[in-house]
């Protein structure tokens, strides 16, 4: 009966990782109903090695924690409550250890389980609201902000929300206040303001449009198009295939099966820290919706581009982690041919090179262009002034089947990056903290010294590289050229 139970310190963590990664995988505007299927016990279990009725009462475990994890986050069961069901359910998987299974568990896992789930829940149940519709979604920053400041918030008689930080520091061990950002996972929207930096509100509506930049106000938008879930360690461990041989073939009655081959290569990667400090003035930190737009703008969105930068060309060495795009292919494919390509033409060729090279059925999902490049594209125009708008483009930006293509300062002119970025792994560590206190003679000077941080890890397996290309548009017009020798220049092509 040996072997029922897995490595215990990596599978409690297992488990609170499968719970905050789904809770926040599903919570979206549009999301009606949030799935915790499958989760938290089974982590500590080797199914395979269980009979069918062993089987069936742990699964009945699993669903029970499902079912009060739910009811914790709706608000259905107190906190008090959901403690004790918690703690029944994992005394009776103590149960079913002692009395029936030879392996043993200390006690001192389950209540480091407990608490890791709890403690996550409470991080993610602080930072939800209701929808209209009866659903639930992550609330926005301005909402966590308060909700975490509110003890320290007042109105004055005009309405204005006044936050003294000043005091909330003082209250906290060592003049430090934190607090912490669950991710938004919904998709980018128009930006509206209500405040400008000198305090005075713009016209109401006034929307910031996102369709002829990046984004002023946004995290790193990979962040919506690649694998992202939430560690609870630093240093993770993946597996990957290597020097793979073998595919699936049809085969007659009674015939020979063919059979794939493969060694299995471990990888391990360590998380690293991106941060920044910012100073505020007693003028900025009193008024909350100033606050949030300092903390967006000075905080979320200038970590959001050092993330991306780091992700995607990381240097690995000085506590940055090492960037992905350093392994990925170049083009190379040679049939591709057009006459006179532009820059659309070479990013319609990477593309055909990823999902006509592989048997992985990848199916790209985003282009990453520098700004001016696609700027350029977008008013490119032919002889007789017209723009060019390729027929396989759409008014969203969408490129052939659904693959979005996105401005990011991070990409060098000339050059672009497109693949299916759900083989592109980002996992979370430490989630945004937020740290308000003092330095040296701020509180003299009636500042505030910012620092947010977060810890974060990426990586792509060696046997998904071929889904992601890189290259420049001059290099690869000059490869699918037709007919290079009547080419002229055209502008902004």
């Amino acid at each position: 009966m040996r072997g029922y139970f897995k490595n215990k310190k990596y599978c409690w963590m297992m488990a609170v990782f499968a719970i905050v990664t789904l809770v926040l995988s599903m919570l979206s505007p549009d999301t009606s109903v949030v799935s915790l299927a499958g989760l938290g016990l089974l982590g500590f279990v080797d199914l395979e090695s269980m009979d069918e009725d062993q089987k069936k009462f742990i699964k009945g475990l699993d669903d029970k924690l499902e079912e009060i994890n739910m009811k914790f986050l709706k608000d259905t069961l107190p906190k008090s409550d959901y403690v004790k069901e918690l703690t029944s359910l994992t005394e009776a998987m103590k149960d079913l250890n002692d009395n029936v299974l030879s392996d043993k568990i200390d006690k001192k896992d389950f209540d480091t389980f407990k608490e890791n789930v709890l403690g996550e829940l409470v991080k993610i149940k602080a930072a939800m609201e209701k929808t209209p519709d009866g659903g639930f979604r992550i609330k926005g920053l301005e909402d966590q902000v308060r909700d975490q400041l509110k003890s320290y918030i007042s109105k004055e008689h005009n309405g204005r929300e006044v936050v003294d930080l000043k005091s909330a520091c003082k209250a906290m061990p060592g003049n430090k206040l934190n607090i912490t950002i669950i991710p938004n996972v919904k998709a980018n929207t128009p930006i509206t303001s209500a405040v400008t930096t000198t305090g005075v509100p713009m016209s109401p509506g006034v929307v910031f449009d996102p369709s002829i930049s990046t984004p002023p106000l946004a995290e790193s938008e990979l962040r919506q198009f690649a694998n992202v879930a939430t560690i609870n360690a630093r240093t993770i461990i993946y597996t990957q295939l290597k020097d793979s041989t073998g595919d699936a073939e049809w085969v007659p009655e009674g015939g020979l099966k063919p059979s794939m081959t493969a060694s299995i290569e471990e990888k391990s990667i360590t998380a690293g820290k991106v941060a920044l400090t910012a100073t505020l003035t007693d003028e900025v930190i009193t008024d909350l919706p100033q606050l949030v737009a300092e903390i967006r703008s000075e905080i979320i969105y200038k970590i959001g581009v050092a993330e991306e930068e780091g992700i995607l060309f990381g240097s690995g060495s000085n506590g940055e982690i090492k960037g992905v795009f350093s392994d990925i292919p170049e083009y190379s494919l040679t049939s591709v041919k057009v006459t006179r390509p532009n820059n659309f033409d070479a990013i319609v060729a990477a593309y055909t090179q990823i999902v006509s090279t592989s048997k992985r059925n990848y199916t790209p999902n985003l282009v990453r262009v520098n700004p001016v490049d696609l700027a350029n594209m977008k008013l490119t125009k032919d002889a007789n002034g017209a723009y060019l708008f390729p027929p396989f483009t759409l008014q969203d930006g969408s490129l052939i089947s659904g693959v979005q293509i996105k401005p990011s300062t991070t990409i060098t002119e000339d050059e672009f990056f497109i693949g299916d970025f759900r083989y592109l792994n980002i996992r979370d560590y430490q989630p945004l903290s937020i740290t308000f206190g003092w330095v040296n003679d701020d509180f003299q000077k009636n500042q505030v010294t910012m620092v947010g941080e977060k810890r974060l890890l990426a990586y792509i397996k060696s046997n998904y590289l071929t889904a992601f290309v890189k290259g420049k548009y001059s290099t690869i017009k000059e490869a699918i050229d037709a007919n290079p020798a009547s080419d002229s220049p055209e502008v902004g092509s």
